[in-house]
């Protein structure tokens, strides 16, 4: 899991110019709450997410699980690419 999150952070941090030394951002911060995404943002995540890992998140996903920090997207990421490995 830590691969999906490091690359997940990583993208996040560079793609929404969040700074390292942001007190505020961590892999727990409610990026919509706390104004690091938006909901274009959300949707270039969930693209990012799906070329970079070759998973499909579909709009029953975004339903069904939280996806709103950094490690409850991660464990979205995981749970498909798990599903897809069956």
């Amino acid at each position: 899991m830590e691969n999906v999150k490091d690359t997940l952070r990583a993208y996040i941090m560079e793609h929404f110019e969040i700074e390292a030394d942001d007190p505020d951002f961590d892999d727990d911060v409610h990026l919509f709450d706390y104004g690091f995404v938006d909901s274009l943002g959300a949707t270039e995540i969930v693209l990012f997410l799906e070329e970079t890992f070759g998973v499909e998140i579909t709009q029953k996903d975004i339903i069904l699980y939280a996806m709103n920090t950094v490690n409850e997207i991660a464990e979205v990421v995981e749970r498909k690419l798990q599903e897809k490995g069956d």
